[in-house]
């Protein structure tokens, strides 16, 4: 890491905090506006040594790196660390060392200074209206652990004064953050603080980069991984994985709604969807922990015979219950007893674990609660995990079943539905009690799914595109400037983008767009539409005896053949030169699920209409995960091959004339 000497802001490498003699300090700040970089700090260095004035370095860097340099000597310091200049960011392998091993630095420091750019100097700081309780230095993911780390820290006002110490205000940093005080004064070790109390710390922090809420959260759980810039919220899945393998607190798992104690039985409520962000075991992001603060991991043991008790298995009739790993009967009360302990273990089919599950003894069950060794302090209620088996092995006998995690609740509107991941033990047995049947529980090995598929499963047509649900397409927005150098020009203004997109809501609704070429009597027509809720579109050119002005926008030619269903055409306009086709056309017929003629049939969404003279070709692509395509349009032909032959070939001859023009007169 490279460290500013404070007599002179040249900057010097050491290999580990342990070498530097003496100590140094640290610098925690907010990012402002034109920062001075790591090599804004060497060129100005070069630039001075150049004209012989090298000492004159620390008076002319920015002004927050000069004045930290001379409180840090002031009080003793030789050396400083900031890391706003102290990291080559354009070496990817200094970068990743540097996140990497930020928080040892931070917590082997002499003393950290923190520089609150935004709050003035004032004695009142426990006010509820205090900047210093507003000051934006609490709101930052990377600051929650330049705030935990170091031993000493002291909190600076805008002009570089002295506000306190975190040990003399950890009762209200405890407030402002919600870090335990025991913690920041280190009265109690960080590793003895739950995985979703620690998470929840960061839960309303922010970061520029989606990757860094990530990255900033690693010292605080002691793991190290690669930094990959660009790998998105990925990172923050990888971060639970790497957790995952070095510790067994499950309350990692305890995040999102907890299904509130007294709920009816909900199976009629239950509302199915494809996806939802919290079907998975990993958290999409640290704010999925905001409300998972009072989660604490107990004993696997204990969890277990509270869960019995839970749902009424009397001491004596524990017999029955068997662990994964020991077939003699064995009652829960004789110490002799044993079960594995619970194992999480990612894999290609999801997180595979042993837990035990709660579900209803009558058929096949949808819903089961996975007991987890966590309890809830503000409730002194044990929580599990709320199971849904996958929509596709519903019904299926598997030796390991698939479940997604949590259930989505109905409400009397689609804003009004409430997702519950977690539901308390203590009650399960009223939450599964659909009808009559009992409850069993047993030791399972099963798979949840614990994070969304890289890449979104290939799902066909029908179910892409529901029966009777709005088609909306757009076209992209160079491809009238395309059409216009073919001559083309549209009638209407095309939607362009997905706001402006053309909406087909009902079944008999259809879209028409003419494009008339400027100097030829040619158009062409196309026309989107839904057959019974099944979307379809046609085109066809025109040629109009009239001039291309006059050309009926709802006129077809009788010599071109067209794919569109007569029924749907309407007459000519009266004194139109053109006339609807006569010859046969296809029709488009619901078929099941899908229909002849619709765009599901097309070949990668591709057809082409029209002849080797004059062609039309339409091409539709998914633009999300609904119903909106984007129709790409060409047009071809060997008549506009010849015809863009003769405009070049006009062309040169009219710059043939003007050179020879030019010529003359010279």
């Amino acid at each position: 890491m490279w460290l500013l000497r404070t007599t002179t802001a040249e900057l010097e490498h050491f290999n580990s905090p342990f070498d530097v003699k003496g100590g140094y300090a640290i610098l925690s700040h907010v990012w402002q506006d034109h920062e001075q970089s790591f090599h804004d700090l060497q060129a100005l260095r070069t630039q001075l040594a150049a004209t012989g004035c090298r000492h004159r370095l620390r008076s002319r860097v920015s002004a927050k790196i000069r004045d930290c340099c001379i409180l840090a000597k002031s009080h003793g310091y030789d050396w400083l660390w900031i890391d706003t200049c102290c990291i080559d960011r354009t070496s990817s392998a200094e970068l990743s060392e540097a996140i990497n091993s930020m928080y040892e630095w931070y917590a082997h420091s002499q003393v950290c200074y923190v520089y609150l750019h935004d709050v003035p100097n004032t004695r009142d700081l426990h006010s509820r209206a205090s900047p210093f309780r507003e000051s934006r230095w609490f709101t930052r993911g990377w600051t929650l652990q330049e705030l935990i780390a170091p031993r000493s820290l002291v909190f600076l006002a805008e002009d570089w004064s002295v506000l306190g110490t975190k040990a003399g205000l950890a009762d209200l940093l405890e407030t402002i953050t919600g870090v335990d005080a025991d913690v920041l004064t280190f009265r109690r070790d960080l590793g003895s603080v739950s995985v979703a109390r620690r998470m929840s710390w960061a839960s309303h922090r922010k970061t520029t980069r989606p990757e860094d809420e990530a990255y900033s959260l690693m010292g605080i759980f002691g793991v190290h991984m690669a930094t990959i810039y660009g790998e998105g919220h990925r990172a923050f899945r990888r971060l639970q994985e790497e957790i995952l393998k070095r510790t067994s607190d499950q309350t990692l798992f305890a995040w999102g709604n907890v299904l509130p104690i007294r709920t009816a039985p909900f199976r009629e409520q239950m509302a199915f969807g494809s996806y939802h962000p919290d079907n998975h075991m990993f958290a999409p992001s640290p704010a999925a922990f905001s409300h998972s603060a009072n989660m604490v991991p107990i004993s696997m043991k204990d969890a277990v015979e509270n869960a019995l008790k839970g749902i009424g298995i009397k001491q004596r009739s524990r017999t029955n219950l068997q662990g994964p790993s020991t077939k003699s009967m064995r009652r829960l009360s004789d110490d002799a007893w044993n079960f594995a302990l619970p194992d999480f273990m990612v894999t290609t089919h999801g997180m595979r674990a042993r837990l035990l599950v709660i579900e209803s003894s009558s058929g096949q069950s949808i819903l089961a609660v996975a007991v987890l060794a966590c309890k809830d302090t503000t409730t002194g209620s044990f929580v599990g995990l709320l199971l849904r088996r996958r929509a596709e092995e519903q019904g299926a006998t598997l030796k390991y079943p698939r479940y997604h995690v949590g259930v989505t609740i109905r409400g009397m509107h689609v804003w009004m539905r409430l997702r519950y991941r977690l539901s308390h033990v203590d009650w399960v047995r009223h939450a599964l009690s659909f009808n009559s049947g009992g409850i069993t529980a047993r030791w399972q090995q099963l798979y949840l799914s614990h994070r969304p598929p890289s890449r979104s499963p290939a799902a066909s047509n029908a179910a892409q595109h529901k029966h009777g649900a709005a088609f909306r397409f757009y076209f992209p927005r160079w491809l009238e400037i395309e059409l216009g150098k073919q001559g083309f020009r549209p009638d209407v203004k095309l939607p362009a983008s997905r706001s402006d997109a053309s909406k087909l809501p009902q079944r008999a609704s259809i879209a028409t767009f003419t494009f008339t070429h400027q100097h030829m009597q040619e158009a062409f027509r196309i026309h989107v539409g839904q057959c019974r809720g099944v979307p379809w579109a046609v085109a066809g050119f025109m040629a109009c005896g009239s001039s291309p002005a006059r050309t009926s926008s709802s006129s077809w030619p009788s010599r071109y053949q067209t794919d569109v269903p007569s029924f749907l055409l309407p007459p000519p306009a009266p004194g139109s030169d053109c006339s609807v086709p006569q010859g046969p056309s296809i029709r488009v017929r619901a078929s099941g699920s899908t229909c002849s003629g619709s765009i599901a049939s097309w070949p990668n969404g591709t057809r082409t209409f029209g002849d080797a003279e004059r062609n039309v070709q339409l091409t539709f692509t998914r633009a999300n995960s609904g119903s909106t395509h984007i129709l790409d349009v060409r047009v071809g032909g060997h008549r506009f091959k010849f015809d863009r032959l003769a405009e070049r070939w006009q062309a040169g001859r009219r710059l043939v004339h003007r050179l020879c023009t030019v010529a003359g007169r010279v």
